[in-house]
């Protein structure tokens, strides 16, 4: 959605990264994340590396992967990506949790903040929902 503003590459390189880990988080990558996963790349313009499904070898922790990026609206758009990433299954796991609680604190986020951006992907799936049942039926 927001991924057209990250340009530099070691900047895609770290939210790819750091996005398999998220999807893998909670023991399994369901078929939204996957298509998620994708999505993110193609987005990015890394339209090749789309087409494979080569997981980065992660071993890093979050600090090493993300820990050097400076610019606030970059750590935003990874922020509310990897959000709509975690809530891609419908389910907020508490290894996902965790992740998302350490990007807060290596991001230095407020609690208000963090709530703001869980608020907004909430309301994102909740539309999606809506428009679900528009089109399912309208009359209801």
């Amino acid at each position: 959605m927001f991924l057209h503003f990250i340009q530099a590459q070691e900047h895609k390189d770290a939210f790819l990264e750091l996005a398999q880990i998220v999807a893998k988080a909670d023991g399994y990558v369901s078929g939204n994340e996957a298509r998620y996963l994708r999505a993110f790349r193609i987005e990015m313009g890394m339209e090749e590396e789309a087409k494979q499904v080569t997981p980065f070898p992660s071993k890093r922790e979050l600090s090493d992967i993300i820990g050097g990026i400076q610019d606030e609206q970059i750590k935003n758009v990874i922020f509310a990506e990897i959000f709509l990433l975690v809530f891609a299954d419908g389910d907020y796991s508490d290894d996902e949790k965790q992740i998302v609680m350490e990007m807060k604190r290596l991001f230095g986020y407020s609690e208000e903040v963090y709530e703001k951006f869980k608020n907004w992907v909430i309301r994102q799936d909740e539309l999606k929902i809506e428009g679900i049942k528009l089109i399912l039926d309208p009359t209801v």
